[in-house]
């Protein structure tokens, strides 16, 4: 009788591990989906990945690199260019990266005419004359 009490006491006990254990790696895990028009592609990212956006600002010619992170949404953005370009986006009238690093997300879409090209992790998307779409599927 006592190796069926001991078998059982440690399938609870396993079970009990790989249970918190499934939780932990769900916790670091970041399932993001990114579309553009009908096309999607399913990424598994972990919560460390970064993000960049790059793209040259249509009105002043110059380039544009937003960068942000993937803790619990699309988080701690911040953004790099010249200072004519920062002051079309802001007409001058705040600091674009204080405001842009409150910003917390699930879901982003960029676009452009000219074109940008986006990277998750080690990933990188491209567009041309359209848009790309980002969700953030889990954590929820």
């Amino acid at each position: 009788m006592k190796p069926v009490l001991f078998r059982t006491k440690l399938a609870q006990l396993l079970g009990s591990w790989a249970f918190w254990l499934t939780l932990v790696l769900l916790g670091l895990v970041r399932v993001v989906v990114v579309e553009e028009g009908q096309k999607k592609w399913y990424l598994f990212l972990s919560a460390w990945e970064q993000g960049r956006v790059e793209f040259v600002n249509s009105v002043t010619g110059k380039p544009v690199l937003l960068e942000f992170r993937l803790p619990w949404a699309f988080q701690g953005f911040q953004a790099f260019t010249d200072p004519e370009t920062e002051a079309y986006y802001t007409a001058g009238e705040y600091p674009w990266n204080q405001a842009l690093a409150k910003e917390r997300r699930k879901d982003l879409a960029y676009c452009s005419e000219v074109g940008l090209a986006l990277k998750l992790g080690d990933t990188w998307f491209r567009v041309q004359r359209g848009c790309l779409r980002l969700r953030l599927l889990w954590p929820p």
